[in-house]
């Protein structure tokens, strides 16, 4: 490779990179477009890598919290003397199922922490209700994912 070219190739970088910067959006459909033409020049490597993996962070995380609230009203539907807020508790129920549902893959299904999230909502719960809430989770993903009548 010549210097004219790796200048030029140097300059293309630096230009993606300031884009990556100052234009997310604009730089997503570009990166996306080169994709799609298999142009590997035009790929900012380093920020296409790092967007990818956090890409999978936030699909997790986003699972993992509608799955934390969900646990969190299970627990108050199940544990709680209240009658008034039953109602809401189900369609909040309902609601984050939905949520899960748009959101889950297999590989993100293995790689959800049940447990974790079940000591999440419980200390949510127990800062609201004084409630004798079992040490380890009753449920079963499927438990947590089967519709209410």
């Amino acid at each position: 490779m010549s210097s004219i070219d790796e200048t030029t190739q140097t300059h293309e970088i630096i230009k993606m990179t300031n884009l990556y910067e100052t234009d997310f959006v604009e730089w997503t459909i570009q990166q996306a477009q080169a994709l799609n033409d298999h142009n590997i020049k035009a790929l900012d490597w380093d920020n296409l890598k790092e967007e990818i993996e956090d890409l999978g962070k936030e699909q997790l995380h986003a699972v993992s919290s509608w799955l934390k609230r969900l646990i969190e009203h299970k627990l108050k539907l199940d544990y709680s003397p209240e009658s008034y807020p039953r109602n809401h508790w189900k369609t909040e129920i309902n609601n984050f199922q939905d949520e899960i549902e748009r959101r889950l893959t297999k590989t993100l299904l293995n790689k959800i922490d049940i447990d974790k999230e079940y000591e999440r909502a419980k200390r949510l719960v127990l800062s609201e209700y004084k409630l004798n809430l079992r040490d380890q989770c009753p449920y079963s993903f499927e438990d947590l994912m089967t519709r209410l009548t």
